[in-house]
């Protein structure tokens, strides 16, 4: 049985092939995807999805019928996931076009490699803080504690970084196999720690102290406890970028901004700050960015998850969609579309 996917479902660009591969990968099941990123501007198939397509091949020995730019890519794994050790570059997916985010390829990688019963490691080539994907600090501050919480151990180290989506970072992961728990981040609770960080790439380091200091005004008016840190990265080309954390009893939750020429550090740090502190005031488990990377974890535990979300994003409706389409499983997301909502999600695997 092939499964079928329109790619121009909700939110109609990579979460659908990102979410695909990884269902394809774990349950073995062949998949076509038709209308490839058909809800944006760039249509087809890009370096991004390419990469990532490679990648789950080397995985299950999947074949793979595809090519940039078309419309539809097939995928059919020839064995159940298996530990993978390789190097990606994704530039050389791309033809010179967006190669993408190395950060996105991990976290989708994630969850299946963790059941793939021996250690992967992987070293991937692209962008680590750039727009419209989470900064390899947002990924290690957030994603990676909330993953471990859910019997996830990863360990994720950055040798360079890219800015932008032709930039050529270098991220390395470790990723073990794991038992899946499960979990319930309804409820946030106390705040256990608060952190940001400062990353900058050829730049003078007093741009990295204004920010340090930046943050800890900010963090003292309003009776916050904020552990900084400045971390200093080799890349191709100048960049900065913010990010904040922060795990609390029950849930998670960070925000981002990357820096931009001629704009101050300062506008770059409250933009993450702000945001940060809205979410900290609010009553949600998880950040709308954190909440569509639960879904594949929760519904391969077996077990009753659930979680709140500030946000119902089309990207989170998406994710769920892609996940239903290979298995019986019963996700049900409590509000509208752009509303606070609640995520239960239960599979009997």
């Amino acid at each position: 049985m092939i499964v079928e996917i329109d790619g121009r479902h909700g939110e109609g660009g990579g979460c659908i092939v990102r979410t695909a591969l990884a269902m394809s990968s774990l349950t073995s099941m062949p998949v076509t995807i038709q209308n490839v990123r058909a809800g944006l501007r760039r249509r087809g198939v890009n370096g991004m999805d390419l990469g990532m397509a490679d990648a789950f091949r080397q995985a299950t020995g999947a074949a793979v019928h595809t090519e940039l730019g078309s419309d539809q890519m097939t995928f059919a794994p020839s064995h159940p996931i298996r530990a993978l050790r390789a190097r990606i570059d994704l530039s050389s997916f791309a033809n010179r076009s967006h190669s993408g985010s190395a950060v996105l390829l991990i976290q989708t990688l994630l969850a299946p490699l963790a059941r793939a019963g021996a250690v992967s490691e992987v070293t991937i080539l692209g962008g680590t803080h750039i727009p419209y994907a989470p900064t390899y600090d947002y990924f290690r501050l957030v994603t990676i504690p909330a993953m471990q919480r859910l019997g996830i151990y990863a360990a994720l180290s950055i040798q360079t970084a890219g800015y932008s989506n032709g930039g050529k970072g270098e991220l390395n992961v470790e990723i073990e196999p794991s038992a899946l728990q499960p979990f319930d981040f309804s409820n946030p609770g106390q705040v256990q720690s608060l952190k940001c960080c400062i990353t900058t790439s050829e730049l003078s380091d007093a741009v990295g102290k204004r920010a340090i200091k930046h943050v800890g005004a900010l963090a003292h008016k309003d009776g916050l406890s904020i552990r900084t840190e400045f971390v200093k990265v080799r890349s191709e080309s100048p960049g900065a970028a913010v990010s904040f954390g922060a795990v609390l009893k029950s849930g998670f939750g960070g925000t981002q901004s990357i820096g931009e020429k001629g704009r101050r550090m300062e506008e770059v740090v409250e933009d993450a700050y702000y945001a940060f502190v809205h979410w900290l005031n609010g009553s949600s488990g998880v950040d709308e960015f954190l909440a569509d990377q639960l879904i594949v974890p929760a519904v391969l535990c077996g077990e009753p998850c659930a979680f709140s979300t500030p946000r119902v994003t089309k990207t989170l409706l998406s994710t769920a969609w892609v996940v239903k389409q290979f298995m019986p499983a019963k996700i049900t997301i409590l509000g509208s579309e752009g509303e606070p909502g609640e995520v239960k999600v239960h599979a009997d695997l």
